[in-house]
């Protein structure tokens, strides 16, 4: 029985390789902002906490950019109504986000390596006024990194988060069957591996709802900066909504 799901999913894999092949070369493409964007971001002060907090808001900005453009070529996605394109996009952006600090991270050092190849800390986290989130983040990520995710893997992962059930979308049943069309694929990918990890689907799986947690606590600490008088940049209070939340709480 083991042996017929493993050719099944070898024969999946074959079928649809391209697409992984393509979600690798994205995730690369997009990986890392210009040489000259990262130029124009204010430098980090280890003395004025404003100038941490916008050091930190903009590089955020180099980021999401990326992810969004990223979302933009991932297969299937073109396919939705722009509406609902742009629903997915302010809901994934924070938990991709999330997602790719794993990437950057240093177990040693408990770190995390910025696009400006300048390692930052919890500490520095905290310094910049964002500390409710250093915890959490840095945890996830040393619990990530241990599970040794290959390039496919991230990719695979980064499109389940993009076409995850989110409110308010107009057509939820097409984002569902294209959720579905992923998860199939990375299983398939996962169990063709000749030295697969028997729990590691599930383990991929699990990691879903620990960075829609992740999510949550990033917009709470986006409203709780808006609360306390740190401006967001518009970038950011528009894609995550502070705003609009700021807006239902006042009605």
């Amino acid at each position: 029985m083991e042996q017929c799901l493993q050719i099944r999913a070898k024969q999946i894999l074959e079928e649809r390789i391209d697409i992984i092949n393509d979600l690798i070369r994205y995730q690369e493409e997009f990986e890392s902002p210009k040489e000259e964007d990262i130029r124009n971001v204010p430098p980090y002060n280890e003395v004025q906490g404003e100038s941490q907090l916008r050091h930190f808001t903009e590089m955020t900005i180099l980021t999401v950019k990326l992810i969004v453009e990223f979302a933009k070529k991932v297969y299937g996605f073109e396919s939705l109504t722009r509406e609902d394109q742009i629903t997915l996009l302010k809901a994934c952006a924070s938990e991709v986000m999330m997602l790719r600090s794993t990437r950057k991270y240093d177990i040693k050092t408990d770190s995390i390596l910025f696009a400006n190849n300048q390692p930052f800390t919890r500490e520095n986290y905290r310094k910049a006024h964002i500390g409710e989130i250093a915890d959490a983040m840095f945890n996830f990520c040393r619990s990530t990194v241990i599970l040794r995710l290959d390039p496919a893997e991230y990719a695979l992962i980064t499109a389940l988060i993009i076409f995850s059930e989110r409110p308010n979308l107009r057509e939820p049943e097409k984002v569902e069957s294209i959720q579905e069309f992923y998860l199939e694929l990375m299983q398939a990918y996962v169990e063709s591996r000749e030295q697969s990890e028997k729990c590691k689907f599930a383990r991929l799986l699990s990691l879903l709802p620990e960075l829609r947690a992740l999510g949550i606590v990033n917009s709470d600490v986006c409203f709780s900066l808006k609360v306390k008088n740190h401006r967001l940049p518009e970038f950011l209070a528009e894609i995550w909504d502070v705003n609009q939340e700021k807006q239902d709480i006042d009605d």
